[in-house]
């Protein structure tokens, strides 16, 4: 029996492949949409696909069931209460899918989305549970959150109540040895306190999860309706496109072949298209195309694109030449799929003139006695709200980031403004987004807050 887990950090996605290697057969859970890793593993393994198994439609991601039916011609399996533009092979509570030997029971297990299941795995019919693949219903640490896809005539209160019967009732009857492979891990917004362990047993999570320690229902509704993350806009973008017929991963390779040039995209951006420069922040506050954005490809670059582009706006892409076909994979990763030209740094810097180049003033800490003097900027400050509790400046505004776009109102472009995150990132993102859109005075904390500057 094989049960191999995929990582993708930039996503912290996991995804999954069960198999008998020795009657070759194998199923795919959960796969993200470019699915050459599975091809690979497949062909090394001499495996032949029986079916692609979703645990619930997911809304950080777009999935490769469509990808993998398609190139396999291979059912898709979903919980009975699914529903969806494609056809699936619905299973019913304790029905199996036989992979040569091995068994794959499905579980019911709604709270994170009405058709959630789980996937318990055996080496065969008569063997006990080797592990079970959770989705996004328990996870290292956390449980999943109800309140994301809250659909018509169901809250995030009923969703908290099936959550808990789905925890108590099925996943904790398994024995302590079963082994816990859920669909995402620390720094997923599934989520508000993710591991960053990737396996872990029933046993463990029955000890240690804090969300299993709250025996009282009411309770446990309560502690999992509150205080969760903003969910980032592209999650509902997502969880439609999950469930829809819809094409394949796009042909953005294409654009590699014909890189656009700054003619062309200087007219992307007088129509108000998004233009992402991926590069690193201190690259890009050196010298960069005025009314670019900043995104770094090296950072949780698909979140927070998902969060700042409009899912339906064109998208122009520059990045390094070698880092050129990642940044527009990651966009297709999340359903971006409107990109219409890519373009390296490389071939565009010389091409640029000195009045379109733009650049961005950084601030180091030390030198922030001597601007609060001189210019007593307004602060911005773009971290979680969360975040701010281990310290802030007094005077900041508070604005994350993933909340600019529909906040930026309550700024004045005319006015001084210096803008900090936690590390840097966030903040070159920040200050790029404002840029494009006609803040002149704009400087950035280098390295981000530190509680001494207050």
């Amino acid at each position: 029996m094989i049960v191999h887990q995929f990582y993708l950090g930039c996503l912290s996605h996991a995804s999954y492949i069960i198999a008998d290697e020795v009657n070759g057969q194998a199923l795919i859970v959960d796969p993200r949409r470019d699915i050459d890793i599975y091809v690979s593993y497949l062909q090394e393994h001499k495996l032949s696909l029986k079916g692609v198994a979703l645990t619930h439609f997911h809304a950080d991601f777009l999935a490769g069931h469509i990808e993998i039916r398609n190139r396999y011609q291979v059912p898709i399996y979903m919980g009975q209460h699914a529903e969806s533009e494609f056809s699936i092979e619905a299973l019913a509570h304790h029905q199996k899918i036989t992979i040569g030997d091995v068994v794959v029971e499905a579980l019911l297990t709604p709270g994170h989305t009405p058709e959630g299941i789980s996937l318990v795995v055996r080496e065969t019919q008569d063997a006990r549970p080797y592990a079970v693949l959770t989705g996004d219903t328990l996870f290292i640490g956390d449980v999943g959150r109800p309140d994301l896809l809250a659909s018509v005539g169901v809250t995030s209160e009923e969703l908290a109540s099936q959550l808990y019967e789905s925890l108590h009732q099925q996943l904790l009857s398994l024995d302590d040895d079963v082994l816990v492979y859920p669909a995402h891990g620390a720094g997923s917004l599934c989520g508000k306190n993710l591991s960053k362990d990737t396996v872990s047993t029933i046993g463990e999570q029955r000890n240690n999860n804090y969300a299993l320690q709250e025996k009282d229902k009411d309770k446990f509704i309560d502690m999992v309706t509150q205080e969760q993350p903003k969910a980032p806009p592209y999650f509902l973008h997502d969880a439609i496109l999950n469930k829809k017929e819809r094409p394949e991963l796009g042909s953005y390779k294409a654009f590699l072949k014909a890189p656009l040039d700054i003619k062309t995209i200087i007219n992307h951006i007088e129509l108000n298209h998004d233009v992402v420069d991926t590069r690193e922040a201190d690259d890009f506050h050196t010298k960069h195309l005025k009314g670019t954005l900043n995104i770094g490809v090296q950072g949780r670059y698909a979140p927070w694109a998902g969060s700042l582009l409009d899912p339906q706006r064109p998208i122009v892409v520059i990045a390094m030449e070698a880092e050129l076909e990642e940044s527009a994979l990651r966009l297709a990763r999340i359903g971006y799929d409107h990109v219409v030209g890519l373009a390296s740094w490389e071939s565009l810097e010389g091409q640029i003139e000195p009045d379109q180049m733009g650049s961005t003033q950084r601030i180091a800490g030390s030198e922030l006695p001597q601007l609060f003097q001189q210019e007593q900027p307004v602060i911005l400050d773009v971290r979680a709200k969360g975040e701010t509790e281990s310290g802030k400046f007094p005077q900041a505004v508070n604005i994350p980031l993933d909340e600019l776009p529909e906040s930026i109102a309550q700024l004045n472009p005319q006015s001084p403004t210096l803008v900090h995150c936690a590390g840097g990132y966030r903040s070159s993102a920040a200050v790029s987004f404002l840029q494009a859109n006609g803040f002149t005075e704009v400087k950035d904390l280098e390295g981000g807050f530190k509680q001494e500057y207050v």
